[in-house]
């Protein structure tokens, strides 16, 4: 059997391509976190989070929020959900929702909690939604409260808008 130049063309793409999707894969943060190896997970999105990577940042704060591949540890957690949070990442922005709302590391702030929930909404987290709506019909946050979460929201989003 004889190859042609295109033929062996084709035959190293088609391995150059394998190579890379595979090599890419040991690389890719996420693939580690999905598999359950979360320590390799976290020192792979460490030098990403500490380069500004909103989505590793999220994803450090999300491992130091639940311990997974790192001890527990809100103050670290609250941290990275600030980071990605202020930057404009609705996921960190939901999470850190979350801290107020639980009153995890923070002092519970259910106003504070609603107004990072309104805004990650605004920025496309559907489950921020969900939770506005269970602290609203739960009786937890108050029609006039929820109002004056979204003012500070809305505040919050015309800032970063100059920006």
């Amino acid at each position: 059997m004889r190859h042609t130049p295109k033929s062996m063309r084709l035959l190293f793409l088609v391995v150059f391509l394998i190579t890379s999707v595979s090599c890419s894969q040991y690389k890719n943060p996420k693939s580690f976190f999905d598999k359950g190896d979360y320590k390799k997970a976290y020192v792979l999105w460490l030098p990403l989070a500490n380069n500004g990577d909103l989505d590793a940042q999220n994803f450090i704060g999300i491992q130091h929020y639940l311990g997974l591949g790192v001890e527990r540890n809100l103050a670290l957690a609250k941290k990275w959900f600030e980071k990605a949070s202020v930057a404009g990442l609705a996921d960190a922005q939901h999470n850190l929702g979350v801290m107020y709302e639980n009153g995890e590391h923070v002092e519970q702030d259910l106003i504070s909690a609603s107004m990072w929930f309104y805004v990650a909404t605004k920025n496309g987290n559907v489950n921020a939604k969900k939770r506005i709506q269970r602290l609203l019909n739960d009786d937890k946050v108050f029609p006039n409260q929820f109002n004056h979460a979204k003012d500070l929201a809305q505040k919050y989003l015309n800032t970063k808008r100059r920006d």
